[in-house]
């Protein structure tokens, strides 16, 4: 039977609560018999340090043995899940995490929720309301459970414009076309002369799948010569109709060969998991702790605006954390800042920012519109039609975080949220890079070449150039701040000032609230600009890091 043979009194899981996003139908109760297979996470045995600007103030391996979870910890979750008739899958001290499986009448019963059978557009999930509860013997313990409600969190295509039917063999030269090949871009921002031979690029992959003839083809089409080898790591099993979605395919393709056109020499590890909350958790964890593939930067061109229709607090609180842990490690997470403007997909006239983009541990990368041969005043904000990808559009996130408070860092900025009685919160993005449909990339995708834009190229085009820098000894670490602190020898500029190209033309104003404009300086559009490679390698080279 399902029922705990020594019953306990329970107790709320903060951060747990769940609301049924607006639109979703609940057609019925869950099947008691169905399976579920969900991920607990356990408190630290000690508080992580906080980052360091510049440089690693934490290893991997003293991440998992002074950082991770005890023993104790692990073992009493185990125990107490296992009496309710929970199985266990995993024990993981490194990751914090048990996994544990069970029907959903055990399920239930642990936890004291309902779950139930939902429908939301075209998606069919388990879903709940309300919070969870933890046996009382688990307070403080316990921090999260994931993989009860498996709610999808929804997707919008890329911004992408057709390729023109160029012959299959050869592509049109620069002259001819407003668009780019990777590499292209990689020399109109200055990447230094090295490559990133021995070096690991990390991307989290939220659904699709990697095809190698799209990449082979990919590099003879654009004359690479030699192509990466990438490796793939299955976090979590992902259904048909994910893995065999066109869109997610093109977004593996488009990080996959945005990285080999910017970053010759690199490996490219993919770690792929479902595009939820569990989802998330998992393969972040699986990227922070893979010491096999040893990834140096890692790129994440997915995210969802703040908010509890989307997130719920303990699923922020843990990705955030691990964001924390990567920055202590010295490992810059490049995140996209969105393709949506101000409205960022919730269309409830507030503006909004997408997450993990806005934890004040990632560089967040937003995007821009790089025109050819414009005499330097062709770098604008990226703004396509209505800005709005549902629309065939789309523009770049920026904005300020409801969620996250401002870091000192960001202090001295005077840059308000459009929304009233608004915290001042987190700025982002941080930089950018070209990302409109119009002048977009060239990529291959399912054996059809195509342009594609989107901070989700940006994205990797950054983590590309960190990879770079990195091979060369340069000091990136925990990079962002950096950003925003005076350069050595510089009379006081930031260091953004003097490492980016600085836009200073256009808005992503697509919510009824507003949005925010470029301007002198650091903007929430496209914050400091887009990269000046080898500037960024000189300075960074140059600055000490903060003790």
């Amino acid at each position: 039977m399902s029922s705990h043979s020594n019953p306990t009194k329970h107790v709320v899981l903060k951060g747990s609560q769940r609301s049924h996003r607006p639109g979703a139908q609940v057609l019925r109760r869950s099947d008691p018999h169905e399976w579920c297979e969900i991920t607990v996470k356990v408190r630290r045995q000690a508080p992580l340090p906080e980052p360091v600007p510049g440089k690693a103030v934490l290893t991997r391996a003293e991440a998992a043995k002074k950082h991770g979870a005890s023993t104790a910890d692990i073992e009493a979750v185990a125990k107490s899940l296992t009496s309710y008739g929970l199985t266990v899958l995993s024990k993981d001290t490194s990751t914090r995490s048990v996994k544990l499986s069970g029907p959903v009448e055990r399920m239930e019963a642990v936890f004291k929720t309902h779950l139930f059978r939902v429908k939301h557009g075209d998606h069919l999930y388990r879903g709940r309301v309300g919070d969870l509860s933890i046996p009382a013997e688990l307070r403080g313990i316990v921090e999260g459970v994931f993989g009860l409600d498996t709610r999808p969190m929804i997707r919008q295509r890329r911004a992408r414009t057709q390729l023109q039917s160029a012959p299959s063999n050869q592509l049109p030269p620069p002259a001819q076309r407003p668009w780019y090949l990777p590499q292209e871009l990689a020399a109109a921002y200055d990447f230094p002369g090295n490559d990133a031979s021995g070096k690991t690029v990390g991307i989290i992959e939220l659904g699709g799948q990697y095809l190698p003839a799209d990449l082979q083809e990919f590099v003879e089409l654009t004359g690479l010569g030699s192509v990466p080898r990438v490796n793939v790591v299955n976090v979590e099993k992902l259904a048909p109709s994910d893995r065999n979605d066109p869109g997610a395919i093109g977004e593996v393709m488009l990080d996959v060969e945005v990285v080999a056109g910017v970053c010759p020499g690199a490996k490219i590890t993919l770690y792929f998991s479902n595009f939820t909350e569990k989802g998330w958790v998992d393969v972040i964890d699986a990227a922070l702790n893979d010491a096999t593939n040893d990834p140096c930067v890692l790129s994440i061109s997915y995210g969802l605006a703040e908010g509890a229709d989307i997130w719920t607090q303990q699923a922020m609180d843990a990705v955030n954390d691990a964001m924390k842990e990567a920055a202590a490690q010295g490992l810059p997470v490049c995140v996209a800042s969105g393709d949506d403007g101000s409205d960022d997909q919730v269309g409830d006239g507030l503006a909004h920012i997408n997450f993990p983009a806005t934890s004040p541990y990632v560089l967040s990368v937003g995007g821009t519109a790089l025109v050819k041969g414009a005499n330097g005043s062709g770098e604008t904000v990226w703004f396509d039609g209505d800005g709005l990808r549902k629309d065939g559009g789309g523009s770049t996130g920026g904005g300020v975080s409801a969620a996250f408070p401002r870091p000192d860092w960001q202090a001295s900025l005077n840059i308000a949220s459009v929304n009233p009685n608004a915290i001042a919160g987190r700025i982002v993005p941080d930089v950018a890079a070209n990302a409109a449909g119009s002048t977009g990339y060239f990529m291959v995708a399912q054996g059809q070449g195509q342009v594609s834009g989107g901070t989700s190229a940006a994205t990797p085009l950054w983590a590309g150039l960190l990879a770079r820098l990195i091979n060369a000894n340069v000091p990136v670490g925990y990079v962002t701040p950096m950003f925003y602190q005076a350069a050595p020898n510089s009379g006081g500029k930031p260091l953004g000032a003097l490492t980016c190209n600085d836009i200073t033309q256009g808005n992503n104003d697509t919510a009824a609230a507003g949005g925010y404009s470029a301007g002198p300086g650091y903007d929430a559009v496209t914050g400091w600009g887009s990269p000046k490679g080898s500037a960024l390698a000189t300075v960074l080279s140059a600055t000490p890091a903060t003790s």
